[in-house]
């Protein structure tokens, strides 16, 4: 019997793709070829179970998806380990040894580091923006307001790689005189990446409309282009005013950069008189909602009667969506409070959040939605085969704010602890004091069973958990920032600050922290990523300056480094 040696050599390689590695199945992120492995060095019941598969005319993926869970689990974990050989019976004859991950040509793969302590240096100015606006004495959420400048702020910023280069853009949506009875459009700011340097270009700026800000943004696949989806909610002093609403805006990439499509998008509001593309929301989500491969999106549009309905826009073949209406996402904005005598003036709870993932592996995206300004659990509702049912879902773990106080304000996921589920980070605030705080919630998942490992994973500070009024943050970024493998949790508060949770072993985070220089000031994160290539990440912020008479606003480009 011929026999022979084959090396196999995994290589670890920063992700510069912009789909998330949870959404691309192991086999793919393999260097070498996967078909002939699974077909030779597998268990005797898997190769078995393989061929019979490929006997029928399904591809290896097909089949490798036809077994069960555990049985990958298992599988996968035999695999495991950076390099290994083995010996192959009967794999074509000769007796010459075969590297399927050729060395001269792959480099070996980065040593996982142990970070203790960071630093964040200052490397360049991007771009800036001023405002001398004025506006008058207004009323926020019961709090009073003198007459001053109007200021600017970011919110729903992302970075994309829009041009698969390994080099991703940012696009930063701003608000301005937010909450005043002034109406203050701006257009986005999106910034180039030309070889690892962000720079503002007003060429490809102008093709960005003047809206009232985002409120959430999502990266998405269009047509095979990597792209990024943004709404907005009425953002006036005057909530009712009809010409008060958000703006949905779709980025999609290509070899120039990001191009505004709003062609790609159907009408949204469903009354004559509002914009086509009009929205009133402050949760939105994309992922797959049919199981076709293609990323929809999700819009919870809050007011129904006054046009802004909530819907899907489910994405077509060529790249185009249409819209779909359902009752399900309609009683989303109807969840009742959990204690109806804790407000006799409110009855419903407010959706604040959404988001979609597959959470239990059935190709489908299941929904993560979360509420606030009342009393309520946050709730995974479950996919069957592209339909929702309110009675279909899942009651998650309260925060440590308890179901009558809790904001849930963000969500991600990705697999903390390597077992082929995906784990729930969401960052919460609270309704009193007026978004006060911020706290991340740690779930597990185990086959939909979702527990909180929150007080034994992660260490957070009580000043963080219990600030004061207006003190919270959307910055939470999932990234792999040691090479490890095991994603880790960056933070921002509001300052600028940042909180590092090192994924240890699934269950635990070592912290660091690390604050912008002191003479820099303060800033809000509105950017992080690896932006120039090199491997280690960079962070993006928005920070402050101007007179008595004008604000002044900076783009700001720091170096991450870790000791």
């Amino acid at each position: 019997m011929a026999v022979r040696a084959v090396e196999l050599k995994f290589v670890s390689k920063p992700s510069r793709t912009y789909r998330p590695r949870h959404l691309t199945p192991w086999y793919k992120r393999i260097n070498f070829n996967s078909e002939e492995v699974l077909r030779t060095c597998s268990p005797l019941p898997l190769r078995w179970f393989y061929a019979k598969q490929m006997h029928r005319g399904a591809t290896m993926a097909t089949a490798f998806k036809k077994v069960s869970r555990t049985k990958q689990s298992k599988f996968a974990r035999g695999l495991s380990g950076i390099a290994f050989s083995v010996l192959l019976a009967s794999c074509g004859g000769g007796d010459t040894p075969t590297s399927l991950s050729s060395p001269s040509s792959t480099p070996p793969p980065p040593a996982p580091i142990t970070y203790t302590s960071a630093t964040l240096s200052k490397s360049y100015q991007i771009h800036t923006v001023s405002s001398s606006d004025v506006v008058p004495e207004y009323v926020y959420a019961g709090v009073t307001y003198q007459r001053g400048v109007a200021d600017i702020f970011p919110q729903g910023s992302i970075s994309v790689d829009f041009q698969k280069d390994r080099f991703p853009e940012l696009i930063i949506p701003l608000n301005k005189a937010y909450g005043t009875p002034v109406f203050a459009r701006l257009p986005y700011i999106y910034l180039s990446n030309a070889n690892g340097k962000l720079e503002f270009r007003q060429a490809e700026n102008d093709q960005f409309p003047s809206v009232f800000g985002a409120r959430r943004s999502s990266i998405l696949t269009v047509n095979g282009s990597p792209s990024a989806f943004f709404v907005a909610h009425n953002v006036s002093g005057v909530y009712n005013d009809p010409s008060a609403y958000g703006t949905a805006v779709l980025a999609v990439g290509g070899a120039s950069g990001a191009k505004v499509r709003a062609d790609l998008i159907p009408r949204i509001t469903s009354q004559s008189g509002l914009a086509a593309n009009g929205t009133d929301a402050h949760a939105m989500a994309t992922g797959d909602i049919n199981g076709d491969g293609k990323q929809d999106i999700l819009i919870a549009n809050w007011l129904h009667r006054e046009g802004f309905e909530p819907l899907f826009l489910v994405q077509n073949a060529e790249g185009s969506f249409t819209s779909r209406s359902s009752t399900f996402l309609d009683q989303l904005n109807s969840v009742p409070l959990l204690n109806p005598n804790q407000d006799p003036y409110r009855q419903n709870n407010l959706w604040l959040d959404a988001h979609i993932a597959d959470l239990n592996g059935d190709g489908f995206g299941d929904i993560v939605a979360g509420f606030g300004h009342g009393s309520s659990y946050s709730y995974v509702f479950w996919n069957n085969k592209g339909d929702f049912s309110f009675d279909n879902k899942t009651p998650l773990p309260a925060s440590v704010y308890g179901t009558e106080n809790s904001l849930h304000m963000e969500t991600r996921t990705t697999d903390i602890d390597k077992d082929g589920d995906l784990d729930l980070i969401i960052s919460y605030s609270r309704y009193s004091p007026y978004y006060g705080g911020d706290y991340l919630q740690i779930l597990r998942n185990d086959a939909g069973k979702f527990a909180d490992i929150t007080s034994t994973a992660v260490k957070q500070e009580d000043a963080d958990v219990y600030a004061g009024r207006l003190e919270w943050s959307p910055s939470l970024y999932i990234k792999d920032l040691n090479r490890d493998g095991k994603d880790d949790i960056v933070f921002a508060r509001l300052d600028g600050t940042l909180r590092i949770y090192i994924n240890q072993q699934g269950s635990s985070f070592r912290k660091v922290t690390v604050s912008l220089p002191k003479s820099e000031g303060f800033g809000k994160l509105i950017g992080f990523d690896d932006f120039d290539g090199d491997g280690n990440f960079e962070a993006v912020y928005w920070q402050y300056g101007g007179t008595e008479d004008r604000k002044d606003y900076y783009v700001n480009l720091y170096k991450l480094t870790f000791a």
